[in-house]
């Protein structure tokens, strides 16, 4: 019976360790130099928002790791994203820096639909 229970929990154990995403690795750009290619050289606020968490995509939080983002800005696979191949690595990788670094808003209240539902019934209750 032990082995048993053993065994189903190493199971478990293996397909929960399977579905885990592997944290991404520290960039290792500089975030500030990162901000200043973002909104003044790149101009990434105009699809993606000044904290990256507004336009289309959202990059924060971002969940590609560092090498993944480079070779993406540099031949991206959507369109409407510019290529960004002329722009040096060590920039790109500031960039990234500055992305990661970037804290992920909470949601508002009204963007949660339970959260919202409860105010509405509150608000006409008042």
């Amino acid at each position: 019976m032990k082995t048993l229970t053993l065994g189903a929990f190493l199971a478990v154990a293996v397909t929960v360790s399977a579905q885990a995403p592997a944290p991404l690795a520290a960039p290792t750009g500089n975030a500030q130099r990162g901000k200043v290619v973002f909104e003044t050289q790149l101009r990434c606020f105009a699809c993606h928002g000044y904290d990256g968490q507004t336009g289309s995509p959202r990059l924060v939080p971002m969940a590609r790791a560092e090498d993944v983002f480079l070779a993406y800005v540099r031949k991206p696979a959507t369109q409407g994203m510019p290529s960004f191949a002329a722009i040096s690595e060590q920039q790109l990788r500031d960039v990234y820096a500055y992305i990661r670094s970037i804290p992920q808003a909470a949601p508002s209240p009204e963007s949660v639909p339970l959260i919202k539902g409860i105010l509405d019934r509150r608000s006409k209750a008042n």
